[in-house]
């Protein structure tokens, strides 16, 4: 029996083990909402006052209190952003009640990532090692490149890495982008982001709540290596017509929502307008060339609600970027990427203990870049199409135990094509089945310990392998105010995203769907985690993590393209492992709030022909990285905002020199030294911003003014070289300079 399976029979032995009692006495169990908009409120703590009992709802504002004693209790529920309420119940011998609460929004002024402002709140008793639960109200509140960002938001976190202030990608734990599991809706997203990487692909204004796990995620999730991102979209105000307008230099955007019989709906839109503006530009001779880019979002959902608490919440989104240029000697390059999903939950409650979420949901992925000269053109192309039925069920067994369990079907196909006029590289598709199922149990001995074991099996039918994934986390409350919690799980990765090529052709990053041939990725995770409320105006978390990656690919420079070569002629099997720690710190007093942030780590990565195996630095490799926030209330409407950032240099391949071969081929060819072996300069930035809130009638309007680089640091994006000097000269590409800002969004 392999150690995977042996685990695996151990855990689900343990569950039978500890099967839950049937028997309860009374269970209370409700919907929560905000009283404004008749959305549902995720993570409200609700908890017994004058008793350790409690819950927190979920992300459909779904609690469950299983097994109180008949009698008078009090019930509190309280969230970051409302006000706190409580409820006076009488509980009668074997009668369950069922309550809706509506909380009232309260006006506060935290920062935009109070990501464990859970002092406001009770904490929950389920292990959540390296999870953040992101008020999205606040996000939008940093410093920005021309409009607010989510992953740019997320990357204050420390742990949370870019490799550049042109790139909205995020390495988490040391994990590389493609391996984090990105969620909308219950839906995969399929490398969300435009402009290269230099936004995400979410409109702000759509999101409610985004769930962020660095590492040890639960039996849950699967599909990925590394981490976990899972954002929910707003539903729509159930009470009144709702709007908001925003406008900055890049772009401009929108959001209507408004009730609807039973339920509500919402619209909301993003286009840049990037194109439009430099083609006036150059028509008024202010510019010789035009920029003809643009990219645009488009996210609709519909919520109909059902007297007996179920609800389906249909959602759609569609995103696209396009670059069309030709020179004036009729040489072309045109781009296009983007993504287009849908999903149709139902949620459905079976019984005051019994919750369920039932996903029919779809994803669409498409990429085609076309290079083309007088004579010849080279096409790229890359496409995913993925349909999937799942569902997830929540039980709320006792008061010391509750059960998930789920089951999901996956049909994915991918298209993958490099081609020239004479030559077609590679053209294939590739279909096949993921199935998983997974169970996970939340355990309460005593109340000062919490242990979740879980199971997840997944099979893959292009390559024909059943993956047996145990996890396990455990929490230790320490007193009242403190607790450690600990978790280690097995993780798998059926596909990859690679760079295809050495030259112009890296900017086409391709996702490979791995079949017999590579067989699927596969890593572990250790983490450990500990936070400290210190009933203070600060609180603070830090972490510890180990991942190791095994059957990772990436392309071999050392190939030669051949006509309809199988994609093992070009692509090597490696393995990675990444490992450090980080600290967060934050807080609130008078009209101050700080978050400060620092994190240690190492990426490593190890393939057989680079350096004969050595282990060398993955490219985005950071040994320090630091953030800053701070924020002050100014005035009755003004707010100021500042945020530094510090991180290590990333680690490049330097040349050692060149060579030429003649023929029809290019002048010169770079030899490479060790890999990653040279480190750029450390990088650091400060960013200010100003922000005014002023309201009349139905409208409030809100202007802000933002300084990106405040003090003009060069920081590097690259180095290239100059062959036309002598000797040959190594030049800088520098990232972004001193740039300021504004905008202002309007709402009624």
């Amino acid at each position: 029996m392999t150690f995977g399976k042996f685990v695996g029979a151990g855990m689900i032995a343990l569950l039978l083990l500890l099967a839950p009692n049937t028997y309860a006495l009374v269970t209370v169990s409700g919907k929560i909402l905000d009283r404004e908009t008749g959305e549902s409120v995720p993570g409200v703590a609700v908890m017994v006052e004058g008793t350790k009992r409690g819950a927190a709802a979920n992300v459909e504002g779904f609690f469950s209190i299983a097994d109180l004693e008949p009698g008078q209790i009090t019930l509190r529920f309280s969230a970051l952003g409302y006000r706190f309420i409580t409820r006076e119940l009488t509980l009668v011998d074997g009668e369950n009640q069922h309550m809706s609460v509506k909380l009232v929004p309260e006006a506060i002024q935290v920062m935009q990532v109070d990501v464990v402002a859970e002092r406001e709140q009770e904490r929950t008793y389920t292990p959540k090692v390296a999870q953040y639960s992101l008020p999205t109200k606040e996000l939008a509140k940093l410093p920005q490149l021309a409009e607010p960002d989510l992953f740019r938001s997320l990357q204050v976190l420390p742990g949370v890495l870019a490799t550049s202030d042109y790139s909205s990608e995020l390495n988490i734990w040391g994990g590389s982008s493609d391996q984090n599991l990105i969620l909308l809706n219950g839906i995969e997203v399929y490398k969300p982001t435009h402009l290269g990487g230099l936004f995400s692909a979410f409109n702000m204004d759509a999101i409610k709540d985004v769930k962020l796990i660095k590492g040890g995620f639960p039996a849950k999730y699967g599909g990925r290596l590394s981490a976990v991102v899972d954002i929910t979209d707003k539903e729509g105000n159930r009470n009144e017509r709702h709007g908001k307008i925003g406008l900055s230099l890049l772009s401009s955007n929108a959001t209507l929502e408004g009730p609807l019989p039973h339920g509500s709906w919402l619209l909301a839109g993003r286009r840049t307008y990037v194109d439009v503006a430099t083609k006036l530009m150059k028509e008024s001779g202010i510019i010789t060339d035009d920029f003809p880019y643009y990219f645009y979002d488009l996210n609709a959902k519909v919520t109909r609600d059902f007297a007996n608490g179920d609800r389906i919440s249909p959602s759609a989104y569609l995103g696209r970027d396009v670059l069309d240029i030709t020179s004036g000697n009729a040489d072309r390059i045109h781009l296009t990427w983007g993504n287009s999903t849908f999903s149709v939950p139902f949620v459905h409650i079976w019984h005051n203990k019994l919750f369920s979420q039932n996903t029919v949901a779809g994803s669409y992925y498409n990429t085609k870049m076309r290079f083309e000269t007088t004579n010849e053109w080279s096409e790229f192309t890359n496409r995913i199409e993925d349909f999937t039925v799942k569902t997830d069920f929540s039980w709320f067994a006792t008061a010391r135990q509750t059960l998930d369990m789920g089951l999901l079907a996956k049909s994915m196909k991918l298209q993958f094509g490099v081609k020239e006029r004479s030559t077609t590289f590679v053209d294939e598709d590739y279909f096949g089945w993921q199935l998983a199922t997974y169970v996970s149990d939340d355990i309460r001995p005593s109340i000062w310990w919490t242990i979740t074991p879980g199971f997840r099996v997944e099979h893959n039918t292009l390559s024909e392998i059943t993956e047996y994934l145990p996890r396990l986390s455990i929490k230790r409350e320490l007193n009242d105010h403190s607790f450690v919690s600990a978790a280690l799980g097995k993780y798998v990765q059926p596909f990859q995203q690679v760079t295809f090529g050495d030259n112009f052709a890296s900017l086409f990053n391709s996702y490979i769907l791995q079949d017999k041939t590579f067989n699927p990725n596969r890593s572990w995770h250790y983490a450990l985690t500990y936070e400290n409320d210190f009933e203070g105006p600060l609180k603070l978390s830090c972490g510890a993590y180990y991942k190791d990656f095994d059957r990772i690919i990436e392309w071999n420079p050392n190939s030669i393209p051949q006509e309809n070569d199988p994609l093992i002629e070009h692509f090597a099997v490696g393995r990675g492992f990444a490992y450090g720690g980080d600290i967060l710190v934050q807080g609130e007093w008078d009209r101050y709030t700080l978050l400060w942030g620092y994190g240690i780590g190492r990426a490593k990565r190890s393939f057989s022909f680079w350096d004969n195996g050595l282990v060398y630095p993955a490219s985005f490799d950071r040994l320090h990285n630091a953030n800053v926030s701070v924020s002050r209330k100014v005035g009755r409407r003004g707010t100021l905002e500042a945020r530094f950032s510090y991180s290590s240099g990333l680690p490049m391949t330097k040349a050692n020199g060149r060579y030429e071969i003649g023929l029809d081929y290019p002048a010169y060819f770079l030899t490479p030294g060790r890999k990653n072996h040279f480190r750029l300069d450390s990088y650091h930035r400060l960013d200010l911003a100003y922000r005014l809130r002023y309201e009349y009638k139905h409208w409030t309007f809100s202007p802000y003014v933002e300084i990106i680089n405040v003090y003009d640091h060069k920081n590097v994006l690259t180095y290239s070289y100059n062959f036309e000097k002598n000797p040959i000269a190594i030049e800088e590409t520098g990232q972004l300079p001193f740039l300021p800002s504004f905008g202002f969004t309007a709402e009624f």
